[in-house]
């Protein structure tokens, strides 16, 4: 009789080049401080330019009222009074209109630079969102606020030329000290790992600087353009204003892009 001759198949499992699902892409590493300082720059050059257009464009969005332009020849104390407070009403909603404006462009602008510098992905987004809704709010209040103080300075510094002076360089700090805070909360956030810690050194990085920009703002200006009033709450349009919104938007830049 003829043998049956059976051959056994064995499976041999071939390596595959799969990748553990417990293992995750590599996070791209940030750029060098240097080329993220100069990204930042960059970012308050635009920041700066769209600033100062965009309050150009807005413009006066409340008019003179028609007290302050009736007054006549010789009015009276409770007329001036009146004048004075409807005027002032105005100056506050258009500061806050302006102020508001430019502060969540600026934090907006920063925080994106700081994401694209930090290679920061999707927390971009995040930062750029919280940079236009804090830098925006705090830019309404510190327009309500910078009007108010130049009002009582006008009221009780009149003849006080180097206390008022001082009283100024106080005013403008306030005012981009304040805007400063929402913009170092946008840049923040504007992390690959967002960090208690980093958000609350950007925060108080960019609001020092701030102050101190706005600080030194009228020294600034009474060297490059002495013509040039800054006793306002709003810089006179021109080579002033973008001195003003210059110099908060570069030296914020500079101190994120070196912050870590």
């Amino acid at each position: 009789m003829r043998k049956k001759t059976y051959v056994m198949s064995v499976s041999v499992s071939q390596p595959t080049d799969t990748v553990p699902a417990d293992e995750t892409p590599p996070t791209p590493a940030a750029l060098s401080p240097t080329f993220r300082s100069l990204g930042m720059i960059i970012a308050g050059g635009v920041a700066t330019a769209l600033c100062s257009g965009a309050i150009a464009a807005v413009g006066e969005i409340y008019p003179t009222p028609p007290e302050v332009l009736n007054l006549g020849g010789s009015p009276t104390e409770a007329e001036r009074t009146a004048a004075a407070v409807a005027q002032r009403a105005v100056n506050a909603g258009n500061a806050m209109v302006w102020l508001g404006t430019s502060g969540a462009i600026l934090a907006g602008v920063l925080a994106l630079g700081s994401g694209l510098t930090q290679r920061a992905g999707l927390n971009t987004a995040v930062g750029v969102l919280v940079g236009i809704l804090a830098g925006g709010g705090l830019g309404v209040l510190a327009g309500k606020l910078a009007v108010s103080y130049h009002a009582s300075i006008a009221a009780t510094l009149i003849g006080a030329t180097s206390k008022a002076e001082q009283q100024f360089m106080a005013m403008h700090g306030m005012t981009w000290g304040l805007i400063g805070l929402g913009t170092g909360l946008g840049c923040g956030l504007s992390r690959q790992s967002i960090e208690a810690k980093s958000v609350i050194v950007s925060v108080i990085v960019a609001g020092v600087l701030g102050c101190i920009a706005g600080g030194v703002f009228p020294i600034i200006l009474g060297v490059t353009v002495p013509l040039v009033s800054s006793a306002t709450p709003i810089a006179a349009e021109g080579v002033g204003r973008v001195i003003w919104i210059g110099l908060t938007s570069i030296l914020i830049a500079v101190g994120l892009g070196r912050s870590k």
